[in-house]
C-alpha cells in the first residue's frame, strides 16, 4: 500500500494500517507535518495580521489594542498546537459516535487512522500559503478590512471546503476498519461528524465577515 492507495483508496490503505497493526509513528508523522505547516502559514499573516488588528483598536483602547495584536501573534503558536489537539479530539468524538452504532475495536487504532485524515490539508498547503501570503500583502495595504469580500478569502473559503469534503472520505474508511463497522454506519458516523464542523465553520466566517465589517473591529 502506497501513496497513491492513500490519497485515492483510503478504503484499502487504512484497512491495511489497521490489520496489520502498523506502528502509530505513520500517522504521527503525518500530523506533525499538518503541524509544522499550519505553523509557517500563521507566521506568514501573523505580523501584518497583528498590525492591522493594533491599528484598528487603538482608536477604542490602547491596552485593549496591544493584547490583541500579541494574542494574534501567538497563533503562531497555537496554530500547530490546535492541529494535534484536534488530532485526539477528533479521534474521542468518532470513537464515542461509533460506539453508537456498535463500533468495536481500540481507541489506538481510531486515533491512528484519524492521523491521516490531515493529509487534505498537506496537499492543499501550498495553495494555501499562496493565499495567505496575498491575504497579508493585502492587509499591510489596506488594513483588515481586506479580509473581507476578497477573492483570496472566497478562494480560501472554498479551499476549506474541499478540504473538509476529502476528510469526510478519511474518516468515513478510517472509523470504518478501525471500529470494524459496515459502510452505512461508518458513513453516517462520519456525515454526523462533517455537518458539525461544516455549521462550526460557517458560524466562524460569519462572524469574521461581521467583525472585518465593523461589528466588531469598528
Amino acid at each position: 500500500m502506497g501513496v497513491f492507495d492513500l490519497l485515492f483508496n483510503p478504503d484499502n490503505f487504512l484497512r491495511d494500517e489497521v490489520k496489520q497493526n502498523r506502528a502509530i509513528w505513520r500517522g504521527l508523522t503525518v500530523v506533525i507535518v499538518a503541524s509544522i505547516l499550519t505553523a509557517v502559514n500563521a507566521y506568514i499573516t501573523s505580523k501584518p495580521l497583528s498590525r492591522a488588528v493594533y491599528i484598528t483598536l487603538m482608536k477604542k483602547n490602547l491596552e485593549v489594542a496591544r493584547a490583541a495584536s500579541q494574542l494574534v501573534r501567538l497563533s503562531i503558536v497555537f496554530a500547530p498546537l490546535s492541529v494535534i489537539i484536534s488530532w485526539i479530539v477528533d479521534s474521542a468524538i468518532l470513537f464515542a459516535l461509533s460506539s453508537i452504532f456498535g463500533g468495536k475495536g481500540k481507541f489506538r487504532d481510531t486515533v491512528k487512522v484519524v492521523a491521516y485524515s490531515f493529509i487534505p490539508s498537506i496537499v492543499v498547503f501550498p495553495f494555501k500559503c499562496y493565499i495567505a501570503i496575498n491575504e497579508a500583502k493585502l492587509v499591510e495595504l489596506i488594513g483588515i478590512s481586506a479580509l473581507q469580500n476578497s477573492v483570496f478569502y472566497t478562494a480560501n473559503s472554498i479551499l476549506s471546503l474541499a478540504v473538509l469534503a476529502w476528510q469526510f472520505l478519511f474518516w468515513k474508511y478510517g472509523i470504518k476498519n478501525a471500529r470494524n463497522l459496515n459502510d452505512k454506519h461508518a458513513t453516517i458516523v462520519s456525515a454526523i461528524f462533517t455537518v458539525a464542523l461544516l455549521i462550526l465553520a460557517i458560524l466562524g466566517l460569519l462572524y469574521r465577515s461581521f467583525s472585518v465589517s465593523g461589528g466588531t473591529f469598528k
